[in-house]
């Protein structure tokens, strides 16, 4: 039989990499000084082992070709009880491939065993993929993002106790009208606007397609099903807002702090979570200019800014600490709320939230003042420059709209 090459754990229809072998486990010795007989099974590289609960003299063992020394009717009876058990694998391995599914040495194992690989619940599914996202932050994922991933746990185990009468149900009952009844509750039974109920269901479709490759559901519950998303205009600060937004003359710790983090946000357009765990260390300095040099929060992706002046100001205004941050914690939410105070002080009527400061600088810092797009996208850590030609359309739209202001005041 050929050798198994490793190329993964998983084998399907189309790729046979298979083998069986015989061994003896010369560690586990009995009193008799007989060693037990145990079957190798490869598959991909990966292998299990299960005992035959058979016995055998050492002497009595041909090791080459793996099978007792056929030289007494008890040794040759041996042989014949360890080709049934080579036979019942092979049969095994065919039921699986015949399934058309990827299928490991472990399910083949539990396959011969004839044990039945244990379900699992809609919850417990979500708070597996839950527990192995927090063990990569803050490597691969932040706690923001696996915030998101609780709330979907919180939304579906409301929604099953009130469409099922239940506190969880099994994944495999998660089918295409669960997922249209799954939209309707988050539209009428939460706070979830329509964006926001589009958000938590693709959430939703990452723990489907787990639980299908893993061999938990059959059919994908979301196929037909089209995400349907409201387009949302960009919200920006124009200069003039920028100028008197910084401008504002406070005497209130929280609201000081609250117009340092905005203003610093507006003029290097990192996000609140890039702000907030900010170190000295990723700020360098190079033939006299200072810049920023990290790796987003969200993404992972590098990022390098240089620090134009307010922001420069606000960094010489501070003191370096022993942990290395640049600014004190806080929470992002507790922020927007003062930035409502601060936004009627300084006269600005929007609804400012502190991700409009990254708009501003992608648009009135950046972009308005001719920096190539490129750059841009560099600048604000974005995998993909069509992520940045959003900010471009709006300020295409924004001097459209501008010009045809003036053209009917012109020519009235």
């Amino acid at each position: 039989m050929k050798k198994s090459k490793k190329i993964g754990p998983l084998i399907g229809p189309s790729l046979d990499t298979f083998s069986i072998i015989f061994l003896l486990k010369k560690g586990k010795k009995n009193k008799r000084k007989l060693f037990p007989i145990y079957s190798r099974v490869t598959i991909n590289g990966q292998r299990i082992e299960l005992s035959s609960k058979r016995w055998i003299d050492l002497n009595d063992w041909d090791k080459k070709r793996q099978r007792p020394k056929l030289i007494n009717n008890k040794l040759k009876a041996l042989n014949h009880y360890l080709e049934y058990i080579r036979n019942k694998f092979y049969l095994e391995h065919q039921r699986l491939l015949q399934l058309n599914k990827p299928f490991s040495a472990i399910d083949l194992k539990n396959a011969y065993l004839n044990i039945k690989e244990k379900g699992i619940t809609v919850l417990e599914a979500i708070e597996t993929h839950n527990i192995d996202m927090k063990n990569q932050i803050p490597e691969s994922y932040s706690e923001g993002t696996l915030k998101n991933y609780r709330t979907l746990k919180k939304h579906l185990s409301h929604f099953i106790k009130k469409s099922f009468k239940q506190d969880d149900i099994d994944i495999q009952k998660v089918d295409n009208p669960f997922i249209y009844k799954l939209e309707r509750h988050l539209l009428f039974n939460t706070l979830c606007n329509q964006n926001g109920a589009m958000k938590v269901l693709q959430r939703f479709k990452k723990i489907t397609t787990l639980s299908k490759r893993k061999g938990f559901i059959d059919d994908d519950p979301f196929e037909g099903y089209v995400f349907s998303f409201k387009r949302k205009e960009i919200e920006f600060l124009s200069q003039d807002e920028i100028d008197r937004f910084s401008a504002l003359n406070l005497s209130i710790p929280s609201e000081i702090k609250t117009q340092e983090l905005f203003v610093f946000a507006i003029y290097t357009g990192l996000s609140y979570a890039d702000i907030i765990s900010l170190r000295w260390h990723q700020i360098h300095s190079d033939q006299g200019s200072k810049y920023i040099f990290n790796k987003r929060k969200k993404t992972g992706e590098t990022f390098i800014v240089p620090l134009l002046k307010p922001a420069l100001e606000i960094l010489d205004s501070k003191i370096e600490k022993k942990e290395g941050l640049v600014f004190s914690s806080n929470s992002n939410a507790c922020v927007n709320r003062k930035l409502k105070i601060l936004a009627q002080k300084a006269h600005i009527f929007k609804n400012i939230t502190f991700h409009i400061a990254r708009h501003s600088f992608a648009t009135t810092i950046t972009l308005n003042n001719d920096v190539p797009l490129i750059t841009v996208s560099k600048m604000l850590g974005h995998s993909n420059v069509k992520t940045t030609q959003i900010y471009a359309k709006v300020l295409q739209k924004k001097v459209s709209s501008d010009m045809e202001i003036l053209n009917k005041k012109l020519f009235k």
